[in-house]
């Protein structure tokens, strides 16, 4: 099978395997009175070995086989003419969006006066105006992907929402009730950093796909855990985007590389 379909089947469905271990998680591994994990619960031993196994499959998949050397981002994300590319590429940047509109209204309402979200918000605001111009890019092939500011944004979002998820938690003891949210938002940064790497020379295929798959997985996961609508909705970018990108790789690195324009000289050349 293709990897550009086998990888990211694998880091949905094994996503979809771990939302069910993590609800029932949730339902069995903790203390009803205190709220303390039980040791050695089947649910939470279950969800550890599959997260190991999914990282363990992913990373092995992703080394197999051989990667072209890209020129760059344009090269390497090209999608001309790729509709389905562009509608969830669209999409994506329109739940980043949302999720800023809605940490927004929190903020304004009192219903989550952390200031720390309301950069966040500002942040995915932006990111979602700069994954459009960047869906554009690609879809258009306006080659405009060369030290490109909008495809360093929405990893900057996702550092300071890494801090504000913690911010919220830290108070919290028991480091199992948000563990698998905090490897989500980590694993979506390092997929967006090594996304971004491609366009200032520093592209690496192997971990670009698997931190960007490991993003989809864990982001599966945490679905199970209650979050508000802003929330959900960048996990939703993170899916999205993160999977989209990760196959739109893979495909690429499987076929021939396009040939570089060659430019006409014309110096010398006399009209006949």
């Amino acid at each position: 099978m293709r990897k550009e379909i086998l990888l990211p089947a694998i880091a949905v469905v094994g996503g979809g395997a771990g939302f069910a271990l993590r609800r029932w998680e949730l339902a069995t591994a903790f203390e009803a009175d205190t709220g303390l994990p039980i040791s050695g619960a089947p649910a939470t031993m279950a969800l550890i070995a599959l997260s190991v196994v999914v990282a363990a499959v992913l990373l092995i998949l992703s080394f197999m086989g051989k990667y072209p050397r890209f020129s760059g981002y344009d090269q390497a994300f090209s999608a001309k003419n790729n509709t389905l590319y562009a509608m969830a590429g669209i999409l994506s940047g329109f739940l980043l969006i949302g999720a800023g509109g809605l940490m927004a209204y929190d903020f304004a309402t009192g219903a989550n006066p952390i200031y720390t979200r309301l950069i966040v918000a500002a942040l995915a605001v932006a990111s979602g105006l700069c994954v459009m111009s960047t869906v554009q890019n690609n879809f258009k092939g306006e080659n405009k992907g060369k030290y490109s500011v909008p495809l360093l944004i929405p990893a900057f979002a996702f550092c300071v929402w890494l801090i504000a998820a913690y911010q919220v938690r830290a108070g919290d003891p028991v480091q199992l009730d948000y563990v698998y949210e905090l490897f989500a938002i980590i694993a979506g940064l390092l997929g967006l950093y090594f996304i971004a790497g491609f366009s200032f020379d520093k592209g690496k295929c192997v971990p670009a796909v698997f931190f960007c798959l490991m993003g989809v997985y864990f982001s599966l996961v945490t679905l199970a855990d209650e979050h508000d609508w802003a929330t959900l909705a960048l996990y939703g970018f993170t899916i999205l985007y993160l999977l989209t990108s990760s196959a739109l790789l893979l495909y690429n690195a499987a076929r021939p590389l396009p040939e570089e324009p060659v430019e006409n000289d014309t110096e010398g050349s006399s009209d006949v």
